[in-house]
């Protein structure tokens, strides 16, 4: 019976490698900004699909996050419009650099678009307050639905209320704000909901 787990395993572990190191196919143009030349600048992914095709490149994948100082730019300007005070908002692209042989990112795959907001408050004891507070937030990252912003799929929403001493944090899916509120949760109980994802 060991022999058998073992030769299973053994087999197990080849197919991984080999599957590993199948060429992958070519990335479609719609999923990812053109290629990047080298430079002291952050790779950014674009809005704008391109119609460049990419040659065959081997590419080592690797999880990152790439600023969107643009769509941040945007971002805050509608809390402010929206009349939110004390709030920061901040966009980042979420996604895999290809790496090629020598370790250079070479490109970025978006895959989605996340959202760090910051709030000062007086206190976090009323949550009632922070609930509409977070409502009003959530109606604001409407504006920057999928498909408008970098990546095929929703993203995340990292709310932080802050106080001089202390700080209440808040990671959800884009699609869970939206959900509790078509639920009708407003106020303590939209909170409650969302401090628990």
């Amino acid at each position: 019976m060991k022999k058998w787990f073992l030769a299973f395993l053994l087999l197990l572990c080849l197919t991984i490698i080999l599957a590993c190191n199948l060429p992958r196919p070519v990335p479609t143009p719609d999923l990812e900004p053109a290629p990047v030349k080298k430079t002291s600048t952050p790779l950014l992914p674009t809005l704008t699909p391109t119609a460049t095709e990419y040659p065959y490149e081997q590419c080592g994948w690797n999880w990152a996050t790439q600023p969107l100082p643009d769509l941040s730019a945007q971002v805050q300007s509608a809390m402010e419009a929206a009349g939110l005070t004390g709030v920061t908002a901040i966009a980042e692209a979420y996604g895999e650099n290809c790496l090629n042989a020598n370790g250079e990112a070479v490109r970025f795959a978006a895959m989605e678009t996340d959202f760090r907001v910051t709030v000062q408050v007086s206190s976090l004891t009323d949550r009632e307050s922070l609930g509409n507070l977070l409502e009003q937030i959530l109606i604001v990252l409407d504006q920057f639905p999928v498909g408008a912003t970098p990546g095929p799929q929703a993203g995340y929403v990292g709310v932080t209320f802050q106080t001089k001493d202390n700080e209440l944090r808040l990671w959800f899916l884009v699609n869970d704000g939206e959900s509790a509120r078509v639920l009708g949760l407003r106020g303590a109980a939209l909170l409650d909901k969302l401090q628990n994802k």
